[in-house]
């Protein structure tokens, strides 16, 4: 698995694929999100990599190498758009990320960092402290609020993001019926500032309801899916908003 994982950091058979986010209810885009591609004949996908290179001493190698190939694609990105980075705690208190950050020719203000996996408190400290030179000039963090690696309450009010994120265990939630009490992600994204914005939004239901839940960013494949061609990133700026009609 070794040699797997370093043939891919020597070569650098990587590509990046961005996703359009669009703003809710109005449905145009304001950013992308960058998600890795491996270009190999094993079919696995990028969480696969990722976990496996972290099991093998390389997790934070392959972070950097994906960091790279990303920066340098979101130089084809339209520059009023935002960029989100997926890292973990741990990549982003490496020197060489900030690095890569600081040197991106992307405005501070344009950089999503989206803090993915779990950590223990010491290195949440860390990242809290990592961050916080760049949060001044602009650049803004994003937290998963739901799933299997939600952020926990505590976390999320030492961090206070800007954005965050809920997956398809709160868009299920929502579409089994309405709730007796208001979620408890809501009421925290309120009382910390953060954006709500949605992930896994396939169908026009599931975009109503996200917006009737007050979600006020969202992504999937109903808007849009993700691409490594630049054509198509440059055509999601003209391409018809993407909504319903909500009542006001």
């Amino acid at each position: 698995m070794t040699k797997r994982i370093e043939s891919v950091l020597g070569s650098r058979l990587l590509l990046t694929a961005f996703q359009p986010v669009h703003r809710l209810p109005e449905g145009g885009v304001v950013g992308v999100e960058a998600l890795t591609r491996f270009v190999s004949s094993d079919g696995a996908d990028a969480d696969t990599w990722f976990r496996d290179a972290e099991s093998v001493g390389l997790g934070v190698e392959l972070e950097v190498a994906a960091l790279e190939c990303a920066v340098s694609a979101a130089g084809e990105i339209p520059s009023h758009l935002f960029v989100a980075f997926n890292l973990t705690p741990t990549a982003v208190t490496e020197s060489r990320t900030q690095d890569l950050l600081q040197n991106s020719g992307l405005a501070m203000d344009r950089i999503v960092v989206e803090l993915r996996g779990q950590t223990d408190d010491t290195q949440w400290e860390r990242v809290i402290r990592s961050l916080k030179p760049f949060r001044r000039i602009g650049l803004r963090v994003a937290v998963d609020g739901s799933g299997p690696g939600f952020t926990p309450v505590e976390r999320i009010l030492a961090l206070r993001p800007d954005i965050i994120k809920l997956d398809r265990t709160f868009l299920d939630g929502i579409l089994e019926g309405p709730e007796p009490d208001e979620p408890v992600v809501i009421g925290l994204a309120r009382e910390v500032g953060a954006v709500l914005a949605a992930e896994g939004i396939e169908t026009e239901t599931e975009l109503a309801a996200v917006i009737d839940a007050g979600l006020t960013a969202g992504q999937g494949y109903l808007m849009g899916r993700p691409s490594v061609h630049p054509l198509d990133w440059s055509s999601w700026i003209i391409q018809p908003t993407v909504g319903v009609n909500v009542e006001p």
